[in-house]
């Protein structure tokens, strides 16, 4: 719980400087670490994918997957004592790869279309929403 202070506060002082706070996390830190995992998992991928196609954007979205892991590094003690497995993290970690990949693959297969485009860009503004507000 001490560790939401900073995170609060943070949020109290975007706030008051009228910049808008960036969007909310859930409150058991079982879901903020599942949250946090899938969101490493989907920019990794995204990453990746950048640097074959020596995409210049490829090092911040590597950046942002690994805030993503310090962010899951620092609520896996809490969420296991919550009751998840040790091994939870990488589960949910692989599954927002595989779901970022699978998009990914359409795309480059021309499969699934503008629905694809418009999935992948609504999963990395749901996670890039949490820790960096739209200006």
């Amino acid at each position: 719980m001490t560790r939401m202070i900073p995170l609060v506060f943070c949020g109290a002082a975007l706030v008051l400087q009228g910049i808008p706070p960036a969007a909310a996390l859930p409150a058991r830190s079982f879901e903020r670490a599942e949250v946090f995992a899938t969101c490493s998992g989907r920019l990794a991928a995204l990453a990746t994918r950048q640097r074959a196609l020596r995409d210049a954007s490829a090092p911040d979205s590597q950046r942002l997957a690994s805030l993503f892991d310090m962010l899951l590094d620092a609520t896996m003690p809490d969420a296991i004592a919550q009751g998840v497995p040790v091994g939870q993290g990488t589960l949910w970690r692989s599954r927002g790869w595989g779901e970022m990949a699978g998009l990914l693959a359409d795309l480059d297969r021309g499969a699934g279309g503008h629905d694809a485009r418009r999935a992948v860009q609504s999963h990395i503004d749901d996670c890039r929403d949490l820790v960096l507000p739209r200006s």
